[in-house]
């Protein structure tokens, strides 16, 4: 149900490294199964070192308490869900070619279950472990939303939009893909969407987006 997460080449680039890291991986990978199927409150060490076949012992060598090994699950669950750090591929393309193909996407990645499953997690959390709301945060949504911000800004300069204010435009965006599905979505409503349903959905977004920006030929209506 869950992709693994693969840690040891990560752990290898940093300095004191961990002596066991294949054991830091099951670790990790039982404790973002647990974390999304019952939440934080609900998963325990003791289920986590059950699950991984370790000790708590173990897991305290690598984290230093349950929350520890929480924020280390959300940062690798951002960067595994996550579009790339760019968009500029895009940018080689027709603008309206390129927004409905990464508008696809991004919805694809809105929608998929476990980004769901993990900002509920966000949400309940939040107010006991706000480090944790800014760790998401940085390595989620405002990852993706600089990227989208910079492929805006290279298709200003090649005068294909005219932008004044990119993060509200960028944010006008992300909010359009989200639509009210999301928050049905989020209070597990039924909102599956079929391919033809998702791909109307994105044109339609494109449209809306392309009538505020697209620049206009000098002298053409406005």
């Amino acid at each position: 149900m869950f992709e693994r997460i693969t840690l040891q080449d990560k752990v290898r680039q940093c300095p004191g490294r961990p002596k066991d890291a294949s054991k830091r991986e099951d670790i990790v990978y039982a404790a973002s199964q647990l974390f999304l199927e019952r939440g934080y409150e609900l998963t325990s060490v003791d289920a986590v070192a059950r699950l991984a076949d370790v000790s708590k012992l173990t897991i305290y060598s690598h984290f230093e308490n349950k929350a520890d090994l929480f924020k280390e699950v959300i940062r690798l669950r951002c960067e595994q869900q996550t579009a790339p750090d760019h968009f500029q591929d895009y940018a080689h393309l027709p603008i309206e070619q390129g927004l409905l193909a990464l508008g696809r996407s991004l919805v694809e990645l809105i929608f998929c279950p476990d980004s769901l499953r993990l900002l509920r997690i966000i949400q309940a959390e939040a107010v006991q472990h706000p480090e944790i709301v800014q760790i998401f945060y940085r390595e989620g949504p405002q990852r993706v939303k600089t990227a989208f911000g910079e492929l805006l800004r290279t298709w200003s300069r090649q005068g294909l939009l005219t932008v004044a204010n990119v993060d509200r435009a960028t944010e006008q965006f992300f909010s359009l893909l989200k639509g009210e599905a999301h928050i049905k979505a989020m209070m597990h409503l039924d909102v599956k969407m079929d391919e033809a349903e998702l791909d109307a959905h994105v044109r339609a977004c494109v449209r809306l987006f392309l009538a505020g920006y697209l620049a206009r030929p000098a002298g053409g209506a406005a």
